[in-house]
């Protein structure tokens, strides 16, 4: 996204591994609002995204998903 000068405002970064303190300052790096997992979160990854405002949403396996922070992302 950087060499192309693409933004990460819009988007939305997935892995499959977990939330760690160091996976949500990398998608913070890239300026991307939501991170979304299959698996966990760290008590340190979620205590970061809290403070800069990083919506986390883990355990995300079909159609069931925990969100851990940014509920404001999702529309009722």
């Amino acid at each position: 996204m950087w060499l192309e000068g693409i933004g990460g405002e819009d988007k939305i970064f997935y892995t499959t591994g977990r939330l760690t303190s160091e996976m949500v300052i990398k998608v913070a790096q890239m300026q991307v609002p939501l991170l979304l997992s299959r698996s966990g979160v760290t008590e340190m990854g979620l205590s970061i995204a809290q403070q800069i405002g990083i919506g986390l949403v883990a355990r995300a396996k079909g159609k069931h998903f925990l969100v851990f922070n940014g509920l404001e992302c999702f529309n009722s």
